[in-house]
């Protein structure tokens, strides 16, 4: 799923969090599940991938360009989810509940929206030792097909919508800045 389509679908999760449980440690948690969970992509860009560009266009096009090389993804990984689970239980940490909730959100999104981005299981993806045992390498994991590049406008990329005709999520040459408008 694109990383707008995760702000959108936590926030409206965190507002039926906050309706339902009144308690903010749960609501954070869900946020920081839902969307924070996604800061290991930019660990990997930096840490294990090398990249120095940290404007947030150049990450975005990296991963959306499918130029990664690793993808260790340590928080999307159901062993830390057992971990964290277990922990749970035996704590009763809301912010944790939260963030397990959160998270289940993002994974099950992820699954249903990245399953075609894999040449192999997407349920054994999310393993960390089913990507320890291919170690990491992007290639193994996610083929070697090469993407179609898109047209690459930071929002519509954000929100997964590269392929929307323009005018749909731009605004008219009227309302643009001048920059926009040439």
């Amino acid at each position: 799923m694109s990383p707008g389509g995760h702000l959108v679908t936590t926030l409206a999760a965190c507002a039926v969090g906050a309706a339902y449980t009144h308690n903010w440690p749960v609501v954070a948690g869900i946020a920081a599940g839902g969307f924070l969970i996604d800061v290991d992509h930019a660990i990997d860009y930096v840490a294990f991938d090398g990249q120095r560009d940290l404007r947030p266009d150049a990450f975005l096009r990296y991963y959306l360009d499918g130029h990664m090389r690793r993808t260790v993804l340590i928080l999307h990984s159901w062993e830390l989810f057992g971990l964290l689970a277990a922990t749970a239980w035996m704590t009763g940490w809301s912010w944790l509940i939260g963030w397990l909730a959160g998270g289940l959100m993002h994974l099950v999104l992820d699954l249903i929206f990245n399953g075609r981005l894999t040449p192999r299981s997407i349920v054994a993806f999310y393993s960390f030792a089913y990507r320890a045992a291919h170690r990491f390498e992007a290639a193994a994991l996610l083929g070697t097909d090469e993407r179609t590049p898109v047209d690459f406008r930071f929002w519509r990329a954000f929100f997964g919508a590269s392929d929307t005709p323009r005018g749909m999520l731009d605004s008219t040459t009227d309302h643009a800045s001048p920059r926009r408008r040439g």
